[in-house]
């Protein structure tokens, strides 16, 4: 059954990104395991769904000295789709509202937020994602994941 769920996630065409997102189910190609090597350190993100109006989410930074995790969710709410980051340096979560959601791309902002205020999913293809963080200058960072296609054991 993982089998044929993780098949299907595959095969969704990005182009259902096309339209302006009013559910999730515009933003399954997200769903799954992702990662990015960087030279000192490997930084990793994977979503599940929860159900058809929330998907849970982890975002995990390895290096040789330390490892940074931050929980994430993606909410359908009456007032628009939000993207909710938990990390330990901010007692609350913070809310990024989805304002863009068209052509590959959906942007989550949040201008009241000190940093950063945007975040931009990119989607290049089933297997590539860019990921780029934003403040109010545009100054940030961007992160290229690739797909982590799990195995199972049959035992499982």
């Amino acid at each position: 059954m993982k089998s044929l769920l993780v098949l299907f996630i595959l095969l969704t065409p990005f182009s259902a990104l096309a339209k302006q997102c009013d559910n999730l189910d515009q933003l399954t190609g997200l769903l799954g395991k992702w990662q990015s090597v960087q030279a000192h350190s490997t930084l990793q993100e994977q979503w599940h769904q929860v159900s058809d109006n929330t998907f849970e989410g982890s975002g995990e930074t390895y290096t040789d000295q330390w490892q940074h995790n931050e929980s994430l969710r993606l909410v359908n709410m009456p007032e628009g789709i939000y993207y909710l980051a938990k990390v330990t340096h901010n007692p609350l979560p913070v809310a990024f509202k989805l304002t863009h959601c068209k052509d590959a791309l959906a942007v989550f902002e949040n201008h009241d937020h000190d940093f950063p205020n945007k975040i931009e999913y990119h989607f290049i293809d089933s297997q590539h994602i860019r990921v780029t963080v934003s403040g109010q200058d545009n100054q940030g960072f961007e992160i290229k994941f690739t797909r982590v296609n799990e195995t199972h054991n049959k035992d499982e």
